[in-house]
């Protein structure tokens, strides 16, 4: 017996140092071996004091954290090795504790007692669990954005995809295995040669890959996915490993495809129609230039009625084709614009209105003197904005409009601010007031062309302007453009 309780005791002493539970009994359940930490317990739980021989039967009945031993050690003693997690509840919160039961024997084989070990696991299944929340919630984020991400082993020629992925691709991933040729069989036929050359540059050239294209799933099913990715290399400059994204993009391409056929109709339509109206415009206006005025004063009047209303539609079809043009701009043809040369033009295009009005113009392009687009759509959204300032001036008090320039990482900002009547501006006043014929008021004449024509070609210049103001104060238009000088 002596000899059974030190193979035990020496087990126990070997975990001494940790703060695990460690404790050991033999065939009757008397403790032969403990620990400190078995020792710290038993006062905790009001047991007394840990001694070797004392009943551990008594303790597995009377407290509530040993009571699961029972049971444990039942089994140990058939020769069944076991472990199992339980809870409780300690100083106001949840714990987990992991007991294992592992029986002892002697040389013979004979079962001579067991020995348990218990820890603390409470950290590790709150990790477990935060780890397979997140990894839900990724699943699910993959799920809501359709994105699914992929893994190449360049070496073993083996792709390994998320969940999502196998849904993109219509594939099943008990049967389907990825590696490159396979995701080529899956691309469109016509879209393989743009794709694996940039996979090429990709791992050549060090580049990102990025690419939309075509698949084909299912029974013909077409869809369009984005794939970006890097690749990885090792010491030795050899690439090894490429990782990244793809999204079915399907709904997206579609959709600007039959906005894009829209457009195209629309334009097409408007084209149609002023090139029909063209010709009974120009005879209306012609027949009004030959007529006799004077003659009779009543047709004289009914004529000139339809001179001006042939006249605004024939400005009406002009506009049209003003605003066609600007959408479809030649951005080859985009230059550096030197703001100063800009205000010349300006200058003289508004000077009697500026003298007449006592207005007074003031700029600032320290911050930046240049923009990049068309010189002649700089003129005209200067030449806007400052008429716009001097029209909605408050009664009696000259309008100053101050023009200032400023920079971000990648933004060139103009900003025209004004001291006239402002307005109350709601988003759905801010929207109308830069639609064709929209206006700021009806407080002065003026068809209300000119912001929207200011918006057309900013955007065509790939920039986009944005409007503050307030009643009796003034208004701010701020006009962002790329940087083109990055």
């Amino acid at each position: 017996m002596k000899k059974k309780q030190a193979l035990i005791h020496n087990k126990v002493e070997i975990v001494e140092d940790r703060d695990d539970i460690v404790w050991a009994m033999d065939e009757n359940y008397k403790l032969t071996a403990f620990n400190t930490s078995f020792k710290a317990r038993l006062k905790l739980d009001g047991l007394g004091d840990s001694e070797r021989g004392m009943d551990l039967k008594k303790v597995y009945e009377s407290s509530s954290f040993f009571n699961p031993c029972k049971q444990g050690c039942d089994r140990a003693l058939n020769r069944y090795a076991t472990t199992s997690k339980h809870t409780f509840e300690e100083n106001g919160g949840t714990v987990v504790h992991e007991f294992s039961f592992q029986p002892f024997m002697n040389s013979s084989g004979e079962v001579v007692g067991c020995c348990i070990w218990q820890r603390d696991v409470t950290q590790e299944v709150n990790n477990n669990y935060r780890l397979r929340e997140s990894e839900t919630k990724y699943r699910e984020a993959q799920a809501v954005a359709d994105v699914g991400h992929w893994n190449w082993d360049m070496v073993q020629n083996e792709i390994t995809w998320s969940d999502q992925l196998y849904r993109i691709f219509g594939q099943d991933p008990e049967t389907f295995k990825a590696n490159y040729e396979s995701l080529v069989e899956i691309i469109h036929p016509e879209d393989r040669d743009a794709f694996n050359e940039d996979v090429t540059k990709c791992i050549e050239g060090k580049e990102l890959h990025d690419i939309v294209h075509r698949i084909v799933v299912g029974n013909g099913e077409i869809r369009y996915v984005h794939q970006k990715g890097r690749v990885f290399y090792k010491e030795d400059g050899q690439p090894y490993r490429m990782s990244g994204t793809t999204q079915d993009v399907t709904k997206d391409v579609l959709s600007n495809h039959q906005i894009v056929e829209q457009n195209h109709e629309l334009q097409n339509f408007v084209r149609i129609i002023s090139h029909n109206l063209r010709g009974p415009i120009s005879n209306l206006l012609m027949l009004s230039k030959i007529y006799e005025w004077g003659k009779h004063a009543e047709n004289d009047d009914i004529v000139r009625k339809i001179e001006h209303t042939t006249e605004a539609l024939d400005q009406t079809i002009k506009d049209l084709h003003l605003s066609l043009s600007l959408k479809s701009a030649d951005k080859e043809k985009f230059r550096e614009v030197f703001l100063k040369d800009v205000m010349k033009d300006v200058d003289g295009l508004l000077s009697e209105e500026i003298t007449r009005n006592k207005a007074i113009i003031e700029t600032d392009f320290s911050k930046t003197d240049t923009v990049f687009g068309a010189k002649s759509y700089v003129v005209n959204i200067f030449y806007n904005l400052i008429i716009n300032a001097i029209n909605y001036a408050k009664e009696g008090v000259p309008a100053i409009v101050k023009i200032t320039t400023g920079k971000t990482e990648e933004k060139v900002v103009l900003k025209f601010t004004d001291n006239g009547i402002g307005m109350e501006l709601t988003p759905e006043k801010e929207r109308k007031i830069f639609d064709m014929y929209g206006r700021l008021s009806g407080a002065t004449e003026g068809k209300g062309f000119g912001l929207y024509l200011v918006k057309t070609q900013i955007e065509a210049m790939d920039g986009k302007i944005e409007v503050e103001s307030e009643k009796n104060v003034g208004s701010t238009f701020t006009v962002t453009l790329p940087d083109k000088a990055l």
